[in-house]
């Protein structure tokens, strides 16, 4: 055989095997895209079926505003008596100190779910990007095949 059709075949071959990863890479995203679609349906699934029972159980709205009509006025009550406490164990500022550290505790959640959310969007824009990587790949093995 002389070079030419050698170096050919070489590349028609190093083609093939690229297409065949490109198809594998291209399985391997779609099947990660139904892993995350059947977790979120189970999720949602899951959601769902609570509150059928939840809204099965109390069914009347009536039900449900006792209920947290008696939830809040409990939170009422513990937080008087958490003031209370805490003024009589550390003076009338302790509470006005409590208050501006739920305040910064809340703000620190807030913060972290941001960067919770920011860092989701960060992984999504890489998958999708993966995917169009891939894509790009596959088509054009396909068009040079």
């Amino acid at each position: 055989m002389d070079p030419i059709s050698t170096g050919a075949k070489g590349a028609v071959n190093t083609l093939k095997s690229a297409q065949t990863v490109g198809k594998d890479l291209g399985k391997i995203v779609g099947d990660q895209q139904a892993d995350i679609e059947a977790a979120v349906n189970e999720q949602h699934r899951i959601r769902v079926e609570k509150k059928l029972k939840e809204n099965a159980i109390k069914a009347a709205a009536e039900f449900k505003a006792f209920e947290r009509y008696e939830r809040d006025k409990a939170h009422q009550r513990e937080l008087q008596h958490l003031k209370e406490r805490a003024i009589a164990k550390y003076g009338k500022n302790a509470w006005v100190e409590i208050e501006s550290l739920k305040v910064k505790l809340e703000k620190e959640r807030t913060d972290e779910e941001n960067f919770m959310n920011q860092d989701r969007e960060k992984v999504n824009q890489l998958f999708w990007w993966c995917a169009t990587v891939a894509a790009l790949v596959t088509y054009f093995f396909k068009l040079y095949k």
